[in-house]
């Protein structure tokens, strides 16, 4: 899923080619477990986000590999090229907002960042992506007596993920496409969220652009296993996949 909508400035720019790209961010960051209902966060401090892009066109002829491809008479077109990417994003999280799940304790701070890179390789009617990200969350417990609640720092929560997943064009008018995404943490599955350390999805569907403002979507899901409590023994977990097919319509106007 898409993290949570964040409120902030970002500056980028391309040389006139536009095969490098980089931008950098500053944003609120958002807390809305434990800040105001809006997700509005109450703290000083801004979240960092850095991305780097670099394409290399492989188009054999130079007169092809230096010119700039527009939509044509069968659809979009693009050069055979290869991207690589790397982003990097360093916030921090505000725990115990007011105090309200500990009272002796105020408010306090956890660093965490998520570092990854893409690749996304384009030749004639396919396209080729993915992208790999490690993420890593500081963490504490809280030490409680009669009378006080302190930090203790505990081990910090990492896991890794990422998708896969690849485009081709069977019309002009006609995508088929099919993803795989991941995420494997320890931490998740010792919790019990999960039938293994790796939670994932696959993901085949279908675009259909009936206009240039209508598109048609269809998902077929299948989902990693979720845990349940058997019914003729509740001691026993058992799991199932909440597979399922989505379809829509986007509309631009």
């Amino acid at each position: 899923m898409l993290g949570t909508p964040q409120r902030g400035i970002e500056i980028g720019g391309f040389p006139n080619n536009g095969n490098f790209t980089w931008s950098v961010a500053l944003v609120d960051g958002t807390n809305s477990a434990y800040g105001l209902g809006s997700g509005i966060t109450a703290r000083n401090t801004k979240d960092v986000y850095f991305r780097v892009s670099q394409k290399f066109n492989l188009e054999r002829d130079p007169e092809s590999r230096n010119a700039v491809q527009a939509a044509g008479p069968s659809g979009p077109r693009d050069h055979t090229s290869i991207r690589l990417g790397a982003f990097y994003y360093h916030g921090q999280n505000e725990l115990n907002y007011g105090s309200t799940q500990y009272p002796l304790l105020g408010t306090f701070g956890e660093a965490f960042y998520r570092a990854g890179g893409d690749v996304r390789f384009k030749y004639r009617k396919m396209e080729l992506f993915g992208v790999g990200m490690v993420g890593h969350d500081n963490n504490h417990t809280i030490v409680t007596t009669t009378t006080t609640q302190t930090l203790s720092t505990a081990p910090a929560v990492t896991y890794t993920g990422g998708f896969v997943g690849s485009n081709f064009w069977i019309y002009p008018w006609m995508i088929a496409y099919m993803r795989y995404d991941f995420v494997n943490s320890p931490t998740d599955f010792a919790n019990g969220l999960s039938q293994y350390r790796t939670r994932n999805r696959y993901s085949p569907g279908f675009q259909i652009l009936v206009r240039a403002n209508i598109k048609v979507i269809g998902e077929y899901q299948h989902t990693y296993g979720r845990p349940y409590a058997d019914p003729a023994n509740p001691l026993n977990t058992l799991f199932f996949h909440p597979n399922a097919f989505v379809s829509g319509i986007d509309y631009v106007f």
